[in-house]
């Protein structure tokens, strides 16, 4: 894919610099900037779910309570010790 764009001096400069330090052609240096930026937003895409999820886990409140396992079901057998 052929792509034409414009950078603004500082980045100009700072792609040439880049050119020069690792010696590579342009197209390689361009290719893994744009393979660092997808990784690393690939990275952070969490969900807001499994945001909490992970948290839960990491502090221990996963599998912390004892039960039948139906609580969504029966919670008030739980929380106010009844049969409703």
């Amino acid at each position: 894919m052929r792509i034409e764009a414009e950078l603004d001096e500082i980045h100009a400069e700072r792609l040439l610099r880049l050119q020069q330090t690792l010696q590579k052609p342009m197209a390689e240096i361009v290719a893994e900037a744009i393979d660092a930026l997808n990784d690393a937003t690939l990275a952070h895409q969490e969900t807001h779910g499994e945001q909490i999820l992970r948290i839960m886990n990491e502090e221990g409140l996963i599998g912390c309570m004892e039960g039948d396992g139906n609580l969504s079901v029966d919670y008030k057998k739980y929380l106010w010790d009844s049969e409703t």
